[in-house]
């Protein structure tokens, strides 16, 4: 048998086995950055995914405009959902106040059969626009109830809110006595609002904005508004004790608006990644510092 050794036709061989080869490999190449770029893209649409969830449940962010009484409604927002830092206690106490539409109030009684005793009944309360409130409590009140009874008397009082009120602890699926549960303890005195004032035309529109089937109430019940005189601020949102907040922290924190500012300084995945971490008591478990923003 003779094989031809033709160098020229060695050649074409091995340029033809050479570009079926490479050929093969490009067509690897080609299915594998295929591949690659499928997987990216689906990577870029779970992220996406995540960030529309996350803007789902983030409050709207809404620019602050000095509150009056003439611009609330265009003012009016959604509520926010998300509580401030655990280590943001005048903020936290903010945010619960302004969450909450109704609260429990404790007086003490006068009626006959429990006089002197501490009792609590329940009110409809707003402290202003949801997400953007001042911090005070204004009252509706009737003298026939029991609370403005025993406030003629004896105006002192503490008021109640929590988070439990709505649904952020049930998302969590906490009881309400779990501290991570946060609520607020104000305590002062309850006191009614001057007639033809400016305030008492602010605690209107904020109170039947949130209330607006409080707005038609028979005259003979006489309701008048009343707002809480704070003088001091407990808070309790997670575990090592309660934290106690000055009046001025919470009536005058270093942001205009402190739901926008929290949100923009803590969103939602900085909260929900440190929410479950074991928070260690601090040093004074009576009077622990409160850092603000």
């Amino acid at each position: 048998m003779i094989v031809d050794t033709n160098p020229t036709m060695i050649w074409r061989i091995t340029v033809f086995v050479t570009l079926l080869i490479l050929t093969i490999e490009a067509k690897k190449h080609s299915q594998y950055w295929e591949s690659q770029e499928q997987w990216q893209e689906f990577e870029e649409f779970l992220k996406w995914k995540k960030i529309r969830e996350l803007q789902e449940h983030r409050p709207q962010e809404i620019k602050h405009e000095k509150w009056q009484p003439e611009n609330y409604e265009k003012n009016q927002q959604v509520p926010s959902v998300n509580p401030p830092p655990v280590d943001q206690a005048a903020l936290m106490a903010r945010f619960i106040v302004n969450q909450a539409d109704w609260v429990s109030v404790a007086t003490i009684s006068t009626r006959k059969d429990i006089e002197s005793f501490p009792t609590a009944t329940l009110a409809s309360f707003s402290d202003g626009l949801l997400g953007n409130g001042t911090g005070i409590p204004y009252l509706y009140l009737t003298p026939l109830d029991f609370t403005a009874q025993d406030l003629a008397k004896d105006n002192r009082a503490t008021l109640l809110m929590t988070l439990a009120q709505g649904e952020y602890c049930k998302s969590k699926q906490w009881d309400p006595m779990d501290p991570r549960c946060a609520r607020v303890l104000l305590t002062g005195k309850i006191k009614p609002l001057k007639n033809d004032s400016t305030e008492l035309e602010l605690a209107k529109k904020v109170f039947f904005d949130r209330h607006p089937k409080l707005a038609n109430m028979p005259p003979d019940h006489h309701f008048y508004f009343a707002k809480l005189k704070i003088m001091t601020i407990v808070v309790l949102d997670t575990f090592g004790g309660p934290k106690y907040v000055t009046v001025k922290d919470y009536l005058h924190p270093p942001v205009d608006n402190v739901t926008e500012e929290f949100n923009r300084h803590f969103p939602l995945e900085y909260y929900e990644s440190n929410s479950q971490e074991k928070y260690s008591p601090t040093s004074n478990m009576l009077h622990p510092v409160v850092r603000t923003v």
